[in-house]
């Protein structure tokens, strides 16, 4: 029982830090909700997978599955485990083996069709399979063609060197190629939720059943892939920003005090003045 207690102590100051901290940069998040002038919808948004029917994102690589080791001869998905930086991208390859991942396997095939612009740093080899098709390739630069009547995709690592590995891949629905840094997420996502009082971020964020206890484990904008550890905090403030909407937070449950610190003062730095921050 003590250990439990001091468990519940803990995390009631984390919280109590939280609400402190982004209190500071807005000032209403502490105060009871005053008579409104008409209802005001929040909403969860999906969570990160290869499947989301959402598709937040111009980029869709960044829910696309974590690495799956293949190598010849073996059934899917029983190659050697993988040699992964520390952001997630393949650093070598054992002989006879590659790397795979998933993208949009969305029933029915609801998603965009036409050419894929795949971006990616380093030197190495890809290739692609299911509903995609290379229309061209030069380094650092390749075009697929894909068909979503086939269903999802594959995008698969053949080589890679070692001293310039393959990484910051990104894989951009038709159109977007210009404006996907100015802009990460589809205007059709953005156009469905303008007006939405709240954004909460619990699936976003992988919540239930979260591995993150320290800031240093938290997800980052240059992770291999979202579907991982969650959206970072910066991509989630950028959204509430650009819709003026509310957010609410839901924290890890091994989560340290300094975690919690952290991520407010994250909250303080980007959010929108005027925007309450809630904690749950």
């Amino acid at each position: 029982m003590p250990a439990i207690n001091n468990s519940i102590q803990s995390a009631r100051r984390a919280v109590l830090a939280l609400i402190g901290l982004v209190a500071c940069a807005c000032p209403t998040v502490c105060q009871a909700a005053g008579p409104s002038s008409g209802a005001r919808l929040g909403m969860n948004l999906n969570g990160p997978a290869d499947w989301n029917t959402e598709l937040p994102f111009v980029d869709v690589f960044r829910f696309s599955r974590e690495w799956i080791s293949q190598q010849a001869g073996k059934p899917w998905g029983h190659g050697p485990k993988l040699d992964l930086d520390e952001r997630g991208w393949v650093r070598r390859l054992a002989p006879g083996c590659f790397a795979e991942t998933c993208l949009c396997t969305i029933e029915g095939g609801h998603y965009p069709g036409g050419e894929y612009v795949v971006l990616y740093d380093g030197e190495g080899k890809l290739d692609f399979g299911g509903a995609a098709a290379l229309v061209s390739a030069e380094p650092g630069r390749v075009t697929v063609s894909v068909d979503p009547s086939k269903g999802g995709f594959f995008l698969r690592v053949r080589q890679t060197n070692p001293s310039n590995h393959v990484r910051n891949l990104r894989v951009l629905m038709p159109g977007f190629e210009a404006s996907y840094q100015s802009n990460p997420f589809h205007p059709v996502f953005l156009k469905r939720w303008q007006g939405i009082a709240c954004l909460r971020f619990m699936d976003w964020m992988l919540t239930n059943g979260s591995r993150i206890k320290t800031w240093a484990d938290r997800p980052r904008p240059d992770d291999a892939t979202w579907t991982a550890k969650g959206v970072p905090v910066e991509v989630m403030v950028d959204l509430a920003n650009r819709l003026n909407a509310d957010v609410w937070f839901c924290m890890p449950h091994q989560a340290t005090d300094d975690y919690v610190r952290s991520f407010a003062a994250a909250v303080k730095q980007r959010l929108a003045p005027g925007l309450k921050a809630y904690v749950e």
